[in-house]
């Protein structure tokens, strides 16, 4: 009986030891990378010339190469108007889970990446004599390590929409415990890696979200999503949270500036 009771001790600390008590940092743990969204603004006169900077961004090896050796992987970059301002998104991933420097790394990573940060503005709470500033992380469903696609065709996307400061801790509770059906119907809708991040600016709240289609007709799997009950149910929950920044709906469509890949 004593070495039942011990052998049950030695379990609990291995557990313990194992699982963190924060869902964010269980999912470091277990996760190969980590999924990393920056914020910067942009004055709308300067809006064309950083799109010709990205677009050159996609096709130039030199910047892939830089960015593969900071450890920056599947960098996409996304742009919309905000108030008087435009806000520039960027959306990467890195095996090295360091939670600093990723702001001068991305931004100083090439000559093209250092020419675009010349037309951006920081955050106010951006590190000193630094352009982006790093958003919290907030959640992150259909994983592409849960749920493969290997050899489909890939539309990325970046979306924001604004957050009601009194709903902040219910749309984080919620979104700390997704729910399962809520996640196979995204998946059946042909949707991986729906990952969102969250930042003030001023004194109001924003999420920007990173997402990956795969589906070959949008509309039609947009409409099987919307016809789930579970999914009906989880919206009278987390659509009341939301703000609808520029009447298109409770998420507005960011135009994309580049992806690098590599």
């Amino acid at each position: 009986m004593k070495n039942i009771k011990l052998l049950m001790i030695i379990c609990t600390f291995i557990s313990v030891k194992v699982l963190a008590l924060s869902p964010y940092e269980n999912r470091l743990m277990v996760e190969e990378k980590q999924r990393i969204g920056l914020i910067a603004f942009a004055e709308p006169n300067q809006v064309n010339a950083i799109k010709k900077l990205a677009k050159q961004l996609t096709t130039d090896t030199a910047s892939a190469d830089a960015l593969a050796n900071n450890a920056i992987i599947n960098l996409s970059l996304y742009v919309r108007d905000l108030n008087d301002k435009s806000v520039v998104f960027a959306y990467f991933e890195s095996p090295n889970k360091s939670i600093t420097g990723w702001e001068k790394r991305l931004g100083k990573s090439s000559t093209l990446l250092k020419a675009l940060n010349t037309k951006l503005h920081p955050h106010s709470r951006a590190p000193k004599g630094e352009k982006w500033l790093r958003m919290e992380w907030m959640n992150h469903i259909a994983s592409d390590s849960v749920f493969p696609y290997e050899g489909k065709k890939i539309q990325k996307m970046g979306l924001m929409s604004g957050l009601k400061p009194e709903t902040e801790l219910t749309y984080r509770q919620l979104h700390q415990l997704n729910w399962p059906a809520v996640v196979d119907g995204m998946v059946r809708s042909n949707y991986r890696n729906w990952t969102t991040f969250m930042i003030e600016v001023a004194d109001k709240l924003y999420l920007f979200t990173y997402s990956e289609y795969i589906g070959d007709n949008i509309k039609a799997d947009n409409a099987l999503m919307a016809a789930d009950p579970t999914t009906q149910r989880w919206w009278q929950h987390t659509e009341p949270c939301l703000i609808n920044l520029h009447g298109e709906g409770n998420w507005s469509l960011m135009s994309p500036l580049s992806e690098v890949t590599k």
